[in-house]
């Protein structure tokens, strides 16, 4: 089976920045504990600056195309991961947020385009 893939990559930076800036912003905006915030900002950060570095397919400070598919499957691993684990510590909204995050990472994962287009 093959699975269609929709998003190119310019689009995929952006949707990544669009999501880390909103995983930075939305634990204080829910009023999340400060163990949410805190990893809400970490796992942001690090969801722009993948964002950033997946713009461009070579160049100084740009992540090559293989390398972009593997951190944004890991960054799904861990925003998932995040969930179980404040789901344990019965914080279900953290839960929630960081849940549906890593599902949406691992969704556009999925249906992204890993191919540099010849410029």
């Amino acid at each position: 089976m093959t699975v269609v893939r929709l998003i190119p990559l310019a689009t995929r930076s952006g949707l990544l920045m669009l999501a880390g800036t909103a995983l930075i912003v939305a634990p204080l905006g829910l009023g999340l504990g400060v163990a949410a915030i805190v990893t809400g900002v970490v796992i942001g950060a690090l969801a722009v600056g993948l964002g950033v570095a997946g713009t461009d397919s070579d160049g100084r400070g740009t992540l090559p195309v293989s390398a972009q598919a593997v951190y944004d499957r890991g960054l799904a691993l861990g925003l998932l991961l995040a969930g179980v684990v404040f789901g344990l510590a019965d914080e279900t909204d953290a839960m929630a947020l960081f849940a549906v995050a890593g599902f949406v990472a691992l969704v556009v994962s999925t249906v992204t385009r890993y191919s540099a287009r010849p410029t």
